[in-house]
């Protein structure tokens, strides 16, 4: 199966897919909105590592996304990207894989849960139908 990338990054919208997996801000101003790093591996403020469906700390403004350009950076662990980089670390998978996913969800966006069984525990899409700009 061939996945166009370009379209597939302009498709996805980032705040959609992060709300997807129950993450929500913190704060924002703008076209930028932040709040804590939901990704696996980022470090909490006393150094311990994030448990996987851990309740986010409220006020964490360490992950930024930028809506209209569709990016997102960590401060803390440094992680930055499109929504695409995002998926693909979040499930700690390849980028193939990742954008197989994330296309799969968009092709299947009537369907209300995403089939495959998510890597390390993290939550499956609850809505892809969301991902997309319609």
């Amino acid at each position: 199966m061939r996945i166009d990338y370009g379209e597939l990054k302009r498709r996805i919208r980032l705040v959609a897919l992060l709300e997807s997996i129950g993450w929500t801000s913190t704060e924002g101003r703008g076209a930028q909105i932040r709040g804590p790093c939901p990704l696996p591996g980022c470090q909490l403020p006393n150094g311990q590592s994030k448990v996987p469906n851990a309740i986010f700390p409220r006020k964490d403004r360490s992950f930024s996304i930028h809506v209209s350009k569709n990016v997102y950076q960590c401060f803390r662990c440094g992680s930055a990207g499109n929504a695409l980089d995002f998926w693909q670390t979040y499930r700690a998978t390849s980028l193939h894989e990742a954008a197989k996913e994330l296309n799969h969800a968009l092709e299947t966006s009537n369907c209300t849960s995403h089939s495959s069984n998510p890597a390390k525990q993290q939550p499956p899409l609850s809505h892809p139908a969301k991902m997309a700009d319609s």
